[in-house]
């Protein structure tokens, strides 16, 4: 229980850390060094505050931010709730074979070879 309480609590600490508008993006780093906590637990907080809090993310270096409630922070949540799906779709993709290696289906290859179909000799 206690762990639970703990966790908690570093959530409300890095969601109070954070700044409202694009402009004022924060990195993990200086997250991490505001609120006195490791990168690590930054970033489950982070993921765990996004189950009920809209978080933007601007990219590797860009930094976190809660978006305006204007038109224009809807319009930054959007952008960035696409490129979420896109990526949803891309790991959707990127398991598939794998999945049908797992559960045992044939796909006419042998795993781990590529068809050379495009190949003239």
């Amino acid at each position: 229980m206690r762990k639970r309480k703990d966790q908690r609590v570093i959530q409300c600490v890095v969601y109070n850390a954070l700044r409202v508008g694009r402009k004022n993006a924060l990195s993990r780093k200086e997250l991490s060094r505001i609120t006195g906590y490791r990168d690590r637990l930054v970033r489950e907080a982070i993921e765990a505050l996004r189950h009920d809090n809209v978080i933007i993310s601007l990219g590797i270096r860009g930094g976190y931010y809660i978006p305006n409630s204007t038109p224009e922070g809807r319009r930054e949540a959007a952008a960035w709730l696409t490129m979420q799906d896109r990526r949803v779709q891309s790991i959707i993709a990127a398991t598939r074979a794998a999945r049908r290696f797992v559960e045992g289906r044939k796909n006419g290859d042998m795993p781990g070879q590529m068809s050379m179909f495009w190949v003239e000799l």
